[in-house]
């Protein structure tokens, strides 16, 4: 019995696969029926943290950004009268914020009685992969990418880049992602999940962290706020389901260097990615502190929606929840362009693996 079961469901997952089209899952997967709450009301946050994050329109200076190539390239530009006052201003404004991060990073003193000695050695390991990074943020920048497993696209996720906006005194990237199951797979689960995260622009340093589930089989808000002078992240989470429910508020230490788990896939591309460089930073994941190791393996020639891009594989030993939640290793693979965009992942699973490939990609306006 249990084997017919699972030739019926084989048969299901094959058949399902040749039902619609991209652009038919494309419309549903863009059609939004309800606005998104902001967690912040929806949790019982004090009015001083609900004004300190909450975020606020901001007006900011924008370059055109030229549309990633498949194959890295020396190009050489010519120079335009005036752009040395431009890029004197570009200079001071980097380096400003190189200023700003080590003043935020460079903390030993200042710990909290409470600190641990963990974390203090975390921000060790952490400074030098800071003092590498260059933020790459394109304000309107949109990447589909298809999530497949048993050779069948389960769903989509797209990532967008959204307006730099203002949240209490800083100015903060906000990075937002949508993963919806294909209509076609509703029969065996169904999901439709969103993501934000807003990371101070100087620093790269995450602000504030929303994920919002909701799925056949449960309901989820989970909030996480954090607050660099105090090395503390407040987080809030509710999940409802059947004979399971939780609900629980923390407020816990955080490392001088840490990413939440969604702003970590864009930290990456402001990494130089030379083969063999191995970069470790710490992860908060509802308030809980964990190390994500991450391995340049090489470059490689990708297929990736029917053209080969040359790519960056990266494997990172991680945690991640929600979609990729696992132990173990996941391969990354970031074209080899200026963004820097990804274009590929595979993770293992119990029963075989899930892919994640690029097959939608509009370019974004380069901020710097």
């Amino acid at each position: 019995m249990k084997t017919k079961k699972i030739l019926t469901y084989l048969l299901a997952l094959i058949a399902l696969a040749s039902c619609g089209s991209f652009e038919d899952d494309k419309k549903s997967l863009m059609s939004v029926t309800e606005e998104k709450k902001d967690l912040v009301d929806a949790f019982d946050v004090s009015k001083d943290q609900a004004e300190k994050y909450t975020p606020v329109e901001s007006a900011v200076e924008t370059k055109p950004a030229t549309k990633p190539v498949v194959e890295t390239k020396k190009t050489k530009t010519k120079g335009k009268k005036g752009s040395k006052a431009e890029e004197k201003k570009a200079e001071k404004a980097a380096a400003k914020a190189e200023k700003e991060v080590k003043a935020v990073t460079a903390k030993g003193d200042d710990y909290p009685a409470d600190y641990p000695q963990m974390f203090k050695d975390y921000d060790a390991v952490s400074r030098p992969v800071w003092e590498k990074f260059k933020p790459v943020f394109y304000k309107g920048e949109q990447s589909i990418i298809a999530i497949s497993y048993l050779g069948v696209t389960a769903g989509y996720i797209t990532m967008t880049s959204k307006d730099i906006v203002k949240m209490g005194d800083k100015q903060a990237y906000h990075y937002f992602a949508r993963f919806k199951s294909r209509d076609a797979y509703r029969y065996f689960y169904w999901l439709d999940d969103t993501i934000e995260t807003f990371i101070e622009q100087n620093t790269f340093l995450p602000i504030k962290y929303s994920l919002i589930q909701r799925e056949k089989k449960q309901n989820v808000d989970d909030l996480q706020l954090f607050d660099f002078k105090k090395h503390k992240v407040m987080t809030w989470y509710k999940r409802v389901k059947q004979g399971a429910n939780k609900e629980e508020h923390l407020e816990k230490n955080i490392p001088s260097y840490v990413q939440d788990s969604f702003a970590a896939l864009q930290f990456v591309r402001g990494l130089p990615l030379h083969k063999g460089d191995k970069y470790d930073f710490p992860v908060s994941t509802r308030g809980d502190t964990w190390l994500l190791k991450i391995e340049v393996v090489g470059e490689e020639t990708v297929s990736v929606n029917g053209n080969d891009i040359r790519a960056y594989r990266l494997k990172a030993e991680t945690h991640f929840p929600g979609v990729l939640q696992k132990s173990g290793d996941i391969n990354f693979w970031y074209a080899m362009d200026e963004g820097k965009r990804l274009v590929k992942f595979q993770a293992k699973v119990k029963l075989g693996s899930i892919y994640g490939e690029l097959v939608e990609y509009k370019p974004g306006v380069l901020i710097k």
